[in-house]
């Protein structure tokens, strides 16, 4: 959920993260073994029910009201405060394949919408709830607004609505299309 880069604490003034060129950030995504692994068996996978994983990367765009996002996230969590733990989980388990030795895995990607990791048991009933909350607000922003970037948002707000800290969040994030 932290970034080692310039970030913004919600409700202040909204960041984005410093990042690569879109090049050289491609560039370190193939390069990752560790996303290779993933998108090999995201691929078998695929072949087994009928889908192909594309290559194609969704890069979060500059214009998204992040407040706007944040405030609506909070604004859902008020509205049934029993939402609010859910989210913080989809936060924490769509970051949780983070390496730090070799800095890979992660929220990258928003990949934990896929059926492929959603039927982790970790992540079981996740799809039925917060998944589903989440895409009528990637609806309403539109694909500016990474699912990455959602979904780890999504936690940081839940925890400020649930009277939490204010906690450090930036965006720039990418979107893994299939």
């Amino acid at each position: 959920l932290l970034s080692s880069t310039s970030a913004f604490v919600l409700p202040h003034k909204v960041e984005r993260c410093s990042r690569t060129t879109t090049t050289t950030l491609k560039a370190q995504i193939e390069e990752s073994s560790s996303l290779a692994k993933r998108r090999t068996f995201l691929k078998y996978a695929g072949i087994a029910t009928g889908w192909t994983l594309s290559t194609k990367i969704s890069f979060a765009e500059d214009g998204v009201n992040y407040k706007a996002v944040a405030d609506d996230i909070e604004a859902l969590v008020k509205s049934d405060p029993d939402k609010g733990p859910t989210l913080v989980r989809l936060a924490w388990h769509s970051s949780g394949t983070y390496d730090k030795m070799s800095k890979t895995g992660g929220s990258g990607g928003g990949t934990i919408r896929f059926k492929e990791e959603l039927v982790h048991g970790g992540n079981a009933g996740l799809a039925d709830t917060a998944v589903k909350w989440m895409e009528e607000l990637k609806a309403k922003y539109g694909d500016g607004l990474s699912y990455a970037d959602l979904y780890t948002l999504s936690g940081v707000a839940a925890i400020h609505a649930m009277g939490g800290p204010q906690i450090p969040w930036c965006s720039g994030r990418v979107t893994y299309m299939l």
